[in-house]
């Protein structure tokens, strides 16, 4: 029953890895959740018959997974499949995690059952040990917002300015979200399609400090395979384009002589660009012509941006727009129109136009901003950005502007602000966005959600351990057991790998306190002492493993208290579990 629970829990984690690394889309029926929802069945004696002491409530935890597990799918259905935290909170999601706690404790409560329990061996004593890690693995997994192995925010802040983004693709009717990249560190922005839809160039940055931003142009498969840098030498790029016949990039890019942004071609296999701007003004490209014999874009050459077109050689330059800013240009497939955005009317709205300028009129009208439109391949479609539901999300409307619709529709990600791209058959969009808002880069937010996440996790390990202590079933070698498990599960959630040695070595630590303080239900000084001890000690690794690995960014009055803080959740919940001596039970007349 330990072997088939570690199992269970280890799908749970299985599947919670695959959201964390863009394995999954937004549809119920994937590989991850087939191992999760797995179950062994063999013949034998009658359920009466083979159902020990303890396992009731572990039967009806299974009933209840059957249940949750067909409700969940009735939910993605009514409601959309949950990103973030509302994956973790939903309510069918809460009654699995509520049937997978009784399945995973049967073997504890079996060994409660057992009169002989603290007399035996250790390896007897191994499956309530193990129900009790994976116990407390469930409800990490469903605390992962708050963990400090899942999101150190004491650490150094590798990011301090800006959110990183990684690409994602999804269904032109927002079905099957997937996540491309993985960027690790990095931010991944700005991915446009190839013409024959085989691959997707986009830009991936970097900070260095005391420099300008260097983010390079890649290429990657159309499944996010097979990623290749494009640019050469190292520059800030903005918005890559594949050229309409496949034999070059289209790029803006920020060059160090003028200090502004010119538009130039790479090479598609790579290399350096071509200028095709002077880079006396910012010029900033937005799309290629159908037939790939022009380039849109837009400008402050002439005081506000206003939108151009422009030779593949460089010539020809002819301006489109005037009056308040216009920006953001898309060319239809059958070169006839031309959409772009405009804040002449005080917000941003998007409007079409004549290749030559004339014709133009408001396309789409709504009480938010709406801009960066993208024609479908075949014209009949128009995708653009709009923040209407609070924060920016990718939106589909029919040519017209009619039929609006947010193909995103996930409140766990913030937009990239650039163009989405559409495939070369219209049956998909690439975007970028990031599931870490700029605001977890602020000091505030980091140390707040770091000390939540200590103060929230210490609580349930405590718990848990003294729920061992006071069923007798917490031998020594225990604490690393525990605490090595969940650490081992957690890390691999946001790949904090490197933090796993120090949880290691906190278990050590609490295992040896274990075997000299021998506290028992009896001596509730070695309760409290325990109690108090083992978080101090677990957080103290902790910090002392960020400092090794990538620093801490904390002052020394922040991860000093909340390790004191740690201690002290310990010694209350230790009242909990043994009430202070003298207490009698009331009695009720």
């Amino acid at each position: 029953m330990a072997i088939l629970s570690t199992v269970l829990v280890g799908g749970f984690y299985l599947d919670l890895w695959a959201h964390a690394h863009g394995r999954t889309d937004n549809t119920f029926f994937t590989p991850w959740h087939a191992v999760l929802y797995s179950r062994a069945w063999r013949r034998g004696a009658s359920w009466r018959q083979s159902l020990p002491a303890g396992y009731g409530l572990s039967l009806l935890g299974v009933g209840l997974f059957v249940l949750g597990g067909a409700a969940d799918l009735v939910w993605h259905v009514l409601f959309g499949v949950e990103f973030s935290v509302d994956a973790l909170l939903s309510p069918t999601h809460l009654v699995l995690a509520a049937a997978g706690l009784l399945i995973v404790t049967g073997s504890l409560r079996a060994a409660w059952h057992d009169p002989l329990r603290t007399s035996r061996q250790w390896l007897p004593r191994i499956p309530a040990v193990l129900s009790l890690a994976l116990a407390l693995s469930i409800f990490t997994g469903f605390t992962q917002f708050v963990h400090p192995l899942v999101d150190p925010y004491a650490q150094v802040s590798p990011l301090a300015s800006s959110a990183r983004s990684e690409i994602y693709l999804v269904d032109a009717d927002g079905a099957h979200q997937t996540r491309l990249t993985i960027s690790h560190g990095a931010s991944d922005a700005s991915p446009a399609f190839s013409a024959d839809g085989a691959f997707v160039v986009f830009t991936r940055s970097r900070a260095i400090a005391g420099r300008d931003p260097v983010a390079d142009v890649f290429r990657m498969a159309a499944d996010g395979s097979d990623v290749t840098r494009l640019s050469r030498a190292p520059r800030w790029y903005l918005g890559p384009l594949p050229s309409p016949d496949g034999q070059s990039v289209g790029v803006s890019f920020f060059r160090q002589d003028t200090r502004k942004w010119s538009i130039g071609l790479l090479p598609a296999t790579g290399g350096d660009p071509r200028l095709l701007t002077d880079g006396q003004s910012n010029d900033i490209l937005d799309g290629f012509s159908p037939d790939g014999t022009r380039l849109l874009f837009h400008s402050d050459r002439e005081g506000d941006d206003q939108i151009y077109t422009i030779g593949v050689d460089g010539s020809g330059r002819s301006r489109l727009t005037s009056g308040p800013a216009n920006w953001g240009g898309s060319w239809s497939a059958d070169g006839q129109t031309i959409a772009f955005n405009s804040n002449r009317t005080g917000r941003l709205q998007i409007f079409t136009m004549s290749p030559d300028g004339s014709n133009q009129r408001r396309l789409l009208t709504s009480n938010a901003d709406d801009w960066l439109p993208s024609w479908s391949p075949d014209g009949a479609k128009i995708a653009f950005n709009s923040n209407r539901g609070g924060h920016t999300q990718v939106y589909v409307a029919h040519a017209d502007g009619s039929a609006q619709q947010n193909v995103v529709q996930n409140s766990g990600v913030q937009l990239d602000a650039w163009v989405p791209g559409w495939s070369a058959d219209g049956r998909h969009l690439v975007y970028a966005a990031t599931t870490n808002l700029p605001a977890d880069a602020t000091p505030f937010v980091r140390q707040a959600l770091g000390a939540a996440g200590i103060i929230v996790q210490a609580a349930l390990l405590i718990g848990v351990l003294l729920l061992g202590l006071r069923g007798g079933t917490l031998p020594v070698g225990s604490v690393t057991l525990i605490i090595g498990l969940n650490a081992l599960l957690v890390s691999v959630l946001q790949d904090q790998y490197q933090l796993i040695p120090g949880a290691i070595l906190a278990g050590v630590l609490g295992d040896i306190l274990l075997w000299r303080l021998q506290p028992r239900i009896e001596r509730p000084g070695s309760i409290r002492l325990f109690s108090v001890a083992v978080p101090v000690i677990v957080y103290a690794c902790y910090f002392v493993s960020l400092q090794v690995t990538t620093g801490v960014g904390w002052s020394i009055h922040l991860w000093l208290g909340t390790i004191v803080v740690a201690g002290i959740i310990g010694l209350l919940l230790s009242y909990l579990a043994v009430p202070p001596a003298g207490v009698t039970t009331p009695v009720r007349a």
